[in-house]
């Protein structure tokens, strides 16, 4: 057994190791270990270098670094046999996220001045046919042999990426590695291309949604564990001296955040979780400004309490609806409208769900930080607030679309039919919220 890495030959025997092993063995495992954290000196001069060079753009950019988990690594080695090990340059990596891609090219601009970029991937300008974007560059500092990823994306682009590994675990479907859910990887690559769906496109991206019960499960999952894992976060944010944190991801259960105050003791316990279960989905990542919006962005796929895509959806459908209207194609305007409605209402409901959820348990005793219980509930009423406001914009648009339509008043009139029993149930969940 290899008990150092002292060469790369070293490095390149312990990957074959690690293949031709059904599981890995603890020998394999802790040489793992050492290899993986012998990236972390680089990694933090890197991290510091993007931060620093980040915010002098964006002073909302969201940086954020982690160390290669062990089943990403050990299932890349086996996806490809020929790969040598020692050229695996994503064990440390860094994440940017930025406002838009001009920002995304001038950081790039600026981090070619200060570090060694050995080689970039651009797949802004050339995206993957699944519809994945991001900026990837390979870098080194101070002649280190340790390369370390860096991937730039804009929000939108983060967005579905985190989306893509939420669909992973909601669905058990594999898309990021292995792409065998050919519907949802299909879904995925519409949803990439939203800003210029045609209205054939569209219905395919509806017929899965609605086939896969797509938002439903979103829902469900987001609901059931926005009360915990946010509770968790409020007694995390007394804890200031802390900036590592391990967020842990297991089938039908609650997501788990821990925090630690320095990188040793955070990786320590990321070691022993992943030798207790090897089938854990474990993070262990560094936030220098940490606050629960901004880890449940730039983590969304293991936070699981929100994501974008919740508003996304039913712009997505406005857009479709709109276009239907304007091409007075009536089965996609009906069928588009009533898919927007069931959505909306789920989408209402668990807000509602949520919100007196979180009342119930204020109620209790001994339930302190009233400030954040408070700024959650607003957090709550503007995601309605938002619904609200895409219905009413949806509706002007529809109407605006017909009005030269001599049938518009039956036509208005049918959509108010189609939807109706949603409308009820969404005034009722309405008038819950404040009851």
């Amino acid at each position: 057994m290899i008990e150092q890495l002292n060469s790369k030959k070293d490095i390149d025997r312990l990957g074959d190791l690690i293949r031709l092993e059904v599981t890995p063995l603890q020998k394999s495992l802790e040489a793992l270990q050492l290899y993986r954290v012998s990236h972390k000196d680089s990694l933090a001069l890197i991290f510091n270098v993007l931060c620093k060079e980040a915010r002098r753009i964006d002073s909302n950019a969201i940086v954020t670094y982690r160390i290669k988990r062990f089943e990403s690594i050990i299932g890349k080695l086996k996806r490809y046999p020929k790969m040598q090990f020692n050229r695996m340059w994503d064990i440390g990596g860094c994440r940017c996220i930025m406002r838009n891609d001009e920002a995304v090219y001038r950081l790039k601009a600026r981090l070619e001045k200060k570090i060694n970029v050995r080689k970039i991937y651009d797949y802004i300008k050339s995206p993957q046919a699944e519809g994945y974007r991001s900026l990837h560059l390979f870098a080194n500092v101070n002649e280190s042999d340790k390369v370390i990823e860096i991937q730039i994306r804009n929000q939108e682009d983060h967005n579905w990426a985190t989306l893509v590994e939420i669909t992973d675990i909601l669905f058990d479907s594999k898309l990021k590695e292995y792409k065998k859910d050919k519907q949802l990887l299909d879904f995925h690559r519409l949803l990439s291309q939203y800003k210029t769906l045609n209205l054939k496109d569209g219905k395919k991206f509806a017929n899965i949604l609605e086939a896969r019960k797509y938002f439903e499960v979103l829902g469900s999952v987001f609901s059931k564990n926005h009360l915990d894992v946010r509770q968790q976060w409020i007694e995390l944010e007394a804890k200031q001296s802390h900036k590592y944190f391990l967020i842990e991801v297991r089938q039908n259960e609650i997501p788990q955040i821990i925090s630690f105050p320095n990188f040793e003791a955070a990786e320590k316990e990321y070691f022993q979780k992943y030798l207790s279960n090897q089938n854990a989905n474990i993070v262990l990542t560094h936030l220098p400004k940490a606050s629960y919006s901004q880890i449940s962005v730039a983590y969304s796929n293991y936070i699981l309490t929100y994501h974008d895509f919740t508003n996304e959806c039913n712009q997505i459908l406005g857009r479709l609806i709109v276009d239907a209207a304007e091409n007075h194609e009536l089965r996609l305007l009906f069928y588009f409208y009533k898919i927007y409605y069931s959505i909306y209402y789920v989408n209402i409901r668990n807000i509602v769900d949520e919100t007196h959820k979180l009342l119930s348990y204020i109620k209790q005793p001994n339930k302190a930080n009233k400030k954040s219980f408070k700024e959650w509930i607003a957090d709550f009423k503007k995601q309605i607030q938002i619904n609200n406001n895409q219905s009413i914009d949806l509706h002007n648009a529809i109407n605006s679309k017909l009005s030269k339509s001599k049938i518009k008043k039956i036509i208005s009139l049918g959509l108010k039919i189609s939807v109706m029993k949603y409308v009820m149930k969404i005034k009722k969940e309405r008038r819950r919220l404040f009851s």
